[in-house]
């Protein structure tokens, strides 16, 4: 920081160079006073310090777009500045090409350049004392300088005749207000122990000397010289080059600030792509698994999981190891052909995985010892890297039960902790989302299932009626009907209690789902009557369906409490008429048709007619 003190610094002592440098363009050294020897010398002088401040502007601009600070602009346009300057102070200006027009503008053409130079000054103060964090106000001030300065510089080349006296005042007043602002971004940088700070503050004092020195002897009140005429000269330059090693050595704070501000942008970019990551993996997993029924739910999380943490930590590949969980027993890999790997590794290293999964500790696992094969058994451990590490991350799964995720980079490159914790967060994330996806499906199971039979209920099993008659109303296509009734229900219950009735039922649900087909639905109507749903089923073929759960019902038996209990059913058929897309009235014909198979003698199967009289 002390490099800014450098800047500030400098400012003070361009405003003494204006002190000192006004006087000498006012009225010069006439060349008959110098000997010839100290003209010679003083031209050697100036022609160096011509080139110092050629090289420091060239050094200033190379610097710039290596870093692109505006900071070197302003030392830039400061060294270039102060060459212009002392160019015309000495008579040079106008002998160069293109520059014909600085001896036709004549003194205001040089208080220009003066007005200029302040400008730059105060640009290069309010960059290197840091003023619009440490002083803004004082940043303000210099902005508003700034702008008045370039102003007056511009009215002085247009060479009109009536500034030609003004400019002189208007210049040492622009040159004395750009020294007091160096002067107070000075004592900022003081303040803040800034680089340099010292050095630059003892060639200050120098120029400041030199400066009052020279105004002192425009009007006799001190003798005058060539040597006076060119001591600021030679200090603004030491002042430019301390400005320049301060600036060299601020190249290391530009480039730590640099990288710090990359690596909080790397980091930014990252935390974003990772929240965007979860966003994205909530999403699919809460529309995804409402859609799957239980078992395959799990298997339909952990895969969006490595579909994500893949991307996100450059995996090669990754697998769940699970035990117990949801009372399975899980290896899912991704990819797939990666499934040989991680069947060997979790069987030869089931106790250490079990162990960290109790732990709960995100670790990684070396794997010099473990010998891989592929899927045909043989050696695969090149391809799939055998040595090397796995981290593995526990998921919190209800004891007994146990499970970790397994994750391998095919680069060797290590798992840091933050993407170890992440895995973590995702796996969490997932876990939670399948549980409260197997909720909402056993809940939605629950309002639509008979709790004592495991069967549709009542409301349930209409909505399907209804659902099947208007389906197959649509396409022209047959539904049938059947209502089943347990025979002497009433007299299991009194002989044996209700205990072995609710079992009666149970058994029948159960006799009842091993002949239907998987588009057959089963539900309890009510009481001991159940009813099925027979989409594509004609008449004749529902029968032939009523007469085989019929005779299964018949040869089975049924233990309640050491005794065996031999059940019997009422069917009633009904088909969909060709004409009917409600299940009312077919509803109403089985009724009326279980109703004749139980007063025909029961334990018999009954097809309804079109019309019951």
């Amino acid at each position: 920081m002390r490099l800014n003190a450098v800047a500030a610094t400098v400012v003070l002592s361009a405003g003494s160079l204006a002190l000192a440098g006004g006087g000498a363009l006012a009225t010069g050294l006439p060349a008959a006073t110098v000997p010839a020897s100290s003209l010679a010398t003083l031209a050697g002088i100036s022609g160096a310090l011509y080139a110092v401040f050629a090289v420091l502007a060239l050094v200033a601009l190379s610097l710039y777009f290596a870093i692109r600070d505006h900071a070197y602009l302003a030392l830039l346009a400061f060294s270039g500045a102060a060459l212009a300057l002392l160019l015309a102070a000495n008579g040079h200006l106008h002998a160069l090409p293109g520059f014909g027009l600085a001896a036709v503008l004549g003194l205001q053409g040089l208080w220009a350049l003066l007005l200029l130079l302040a400008a730059a000054s105060v640009w290069i103060a309010q960059r290197y004392a840091d003023l619009r964090q440490r002083a803004p106000r004082l940043h303000l001030a210099g902005n508003r300088a700034i702008g008045v300065l370039l102003v007056a510089a511009a009215a002085g080349l247009l060479g009109l005749d009536a500034l030609a006296a003004p400019m002189r005042w208007l210049a040492q007043a622009g040159w004395l207000a750009a020294a007091g602002f160096g002067l107070a971004a000075a004592v900022v940088a003081v303040r803040h122990r800034l680089w340099f700070s010292a050095p630059i503050l003892l060639v200050l004092v120098l120029l400041v000397v030199a400066g009052i020195t020279r105004m002192l002897s425009l009007p006799g009140f001190v003798a005058d010289s060539a040597w006076m005429h060119l001591a600021w000269q030679v200090l603004l330059a030491g002042y430019a080059f301390l400005l320049t090693i301060a600036l060299i050595a601020r190249l290391a704070l530009v480039r730590a600030e640099r990288d710090s501000e990359r690596l909080a942008r790397d980091d930014s970019e990252r935390r974003l792509k990772r929240e965007a990551t979860r966003l994205a993996l909530v999403q699919q997993l809460q529309e995804r698994l409402r859609e799957l029924p239980p078992g395959d739910m799990e298997w339909a999380a952990f895969r969006l999981l490595f579909s994500h943490l893949q991307a996100l930590l450059r995996l090669d590949a990754s697998a769940l190891v699970a035990n117990g969980y949801h009372g399975m027993d899980l290896l899912l890999s991704e990819p797939i052909d990666s499934t040989g790997h991680f069947t060997e590794l979790a069987a030869r290293r089931q106790a250490q995985l079990r162990g960290i999964a109790r732990g709960q500790v995100p670790t990684r696992m070396s794997l010099h010892d473990v010998v891989l094969t592929g899927e045909h058994g043989g050696a695969h451990a090149a391809g799939l890297h055998a040595a090397g590490l796995h981290a593995v991350v526990p998921l919190p799964i209800r004891a007994p039960g146990w499970g970790v995720l397994l994750l391998r980079r095919g680069n060797g490159e290590d798992f840091s902790h933050d993407e170890l914790t992440l895995a973590g967060d995702f796996a969490l994330l997932t876990l939670q989302h399948a549980e409260e996806a197997l909720t909402a499906a056993n809940l939605r199971r629950s309002a639509e299932l008979d709790a004592l039979t495991g069967t549709l209920n009542r409301r349930t099993i209409d909505l399907w009626l209804a659902r099947s008659f208007s389906e197959a109303h649509r396409a022209r296509q047959s539904v049938s009907v059947l209502f089943v009734d347990l025979d002497h229900f009433k007299a299991i219950n009194d002989t044996h209690g209700h205990a072995c009735g609710d079992a009666c039922l149970r058994h029948v649900a159960g006799v009842l789902r091993g002949e239907l087909d998987p588009s057959d639905m089963l539900g309890r109507y009510g009481g001991e009557e159940f009813v099925l749903v027979l989409p594509g089923r004609d008449g004749d073929a529902a029968r032939r369906l009523g007469e085989r759960i019929r005779d299964a019902v018949e040869r089975s038996t049924l233990d309640c409490g050491g005794k065996a209990v031999r059940l019997t059913v009422s069917i009633g058929v009904a088909p969909r008429l060709p004409d009917e897309h409600q299940a009312g009235a077919a509803v109403e014909r089985a009724d009326k048709a279980l109703y004749m198979a139980k007063r025909s003698g029961r334990n018999r199967v009954c097809v309804a007619p079109a019309v019951f009289t």
